[in-house]
């Protein structure tokens, strides 16, 4: 597998295969280019760049150019329909995203038809996050360059499956695959290469860093977190989400109420749903990533294995001691 890590290292112009996954909250440019910077390779998540952090979308990645002049991504979310306004934005930000240069797109949700064809034309690759098999031959013959497979341990909106499954139904599959969860140090890092993944996405990691701008308190319950301080609810975008168990995630319950559950079991209805509960999540994430106070902390399972806040080239210099 190591020609699949040597094509995901071409496809992004990193130097070490371990990609900051895009976060909200956690991903401010100057984490993402620190990432890049250190050898890494920072994705950039638009709402968090523009809402959470405040910056016009083009002087943020301007500003993450003027601290780095290495290479960094941009996450696009697939809504479809649901959401016109939303849509509209998310094409104004591929369009600039194209006009300064940037040469990675990853997205999730959705088919990713039409950003593929236009990515392709402007000679940018583009990776797809999956949570099964057939999901990831469903993007393959779509055109994606590579599959991110987000498996059961990672943080945020999490997987349904582990990664082992992962590359024992997709090892064939054609594409580089990069495995998204549970990576908390070198070791993880070293089993997700042994297994066969082109490279691993961090997200946990890279929040507990001196570069990321979430709250000292949110870092610091990271690193006093085990595996088992990791709950899932579907409170927060309709499907499973992990987070750090607190008073504030627990009260009301982890599972959605009657009519959303009703609606989330609906084709027509999930959609609308979704918007709903991830719009609602997101007020609650902006609160979480500025006030100590508000503790709705997003993690992996990874978690176990960070045991300090360190700066991103320290964590990416400890990464780069495996064996790629």
């Amino acid at each position: 597998m190591k020609n699949k890590t040597q094509q995901f290292l071409k496809d992004t112009g990193a130097e070490v295969p371990i990609v900051c996954g895009p976060m909200y909250p956690g991903s401010n440019p100057e984490l993402i280019a620190a990432v890049s910077e250190a050898g890494g390779f920072g994705v950039v998540q638009p709402v968090a760049l523009t809402s959470l952090y405040g910056h016009d979308f083009r002087e943020g990645l301007q500003l993450i150019k003027k601290l780095t002049k290495k290479p960094f991504g941009v996450n696009f979310t697939i809504f479809g329909g649901a959401n016109q306004k939303y849509h509209d934005q998310m094409k104004e930000w591929m369009e600039i995203s194209i006009e300064e240069g940037v040469k990675y797109f990853l997205t999730s949700l959705g088919k990713p038809t039409e950003i593929v064809k236009i990515a392709h034309q402007n000679g940018i690759k583009v990776y797809h996050d999956v949570p099964n098999k057939k999901v990831a031959l469903a993007m393959r013959d779509t055109g994606v360059d590579g599959i991110n497979c987000i498996n059961w341990r990672g943080g945020g909106q999490t997987g349904i499956q582990s990664a082992e499954k992962f590359m024992e139904e997709l090892h064939d599959i054609g594409i580089p695959l990069i495995c998204a969860g549970g990576i908390g140090n070198a070791t993880d890092f070293q089993k997700a290469l042994d297994m066969g993944y082109a490279g691993v996405q961090l997200g946990t990691r890279f929040l507990a860093t001196h570069e990321c701008k979430v709250t000292d308190g949110y870092k610091q319950a990271i690193v006093d977190s085990t595996e088992d301080d990791i709950v899932w609810t579907n409170k927060i975008a309709g499907n499973n989400s992990s987070m750090i168990k607190t008073d504030d995630i627990m009260k009301g319950g982890l599972r959605t109420g009657p009519i959303i559950s009703y609606m989330l079991t609906k084709k027509k209805l999930k959609k609308y749903a979704r918007m709903y509960l991830m719009s609602r999540g997101l007020k609650r994430y902006n609160k979480a990533a500025f006030d100590d106070s508000v503790k709705f902390w997003q993690a992996g399972k990874g978690v176990g294995n960070i045991t300090s806040v360190e700066s991103v080239a320290d964590v990416l210099k400890a990464f780069s001691s495996v064996n790629v």
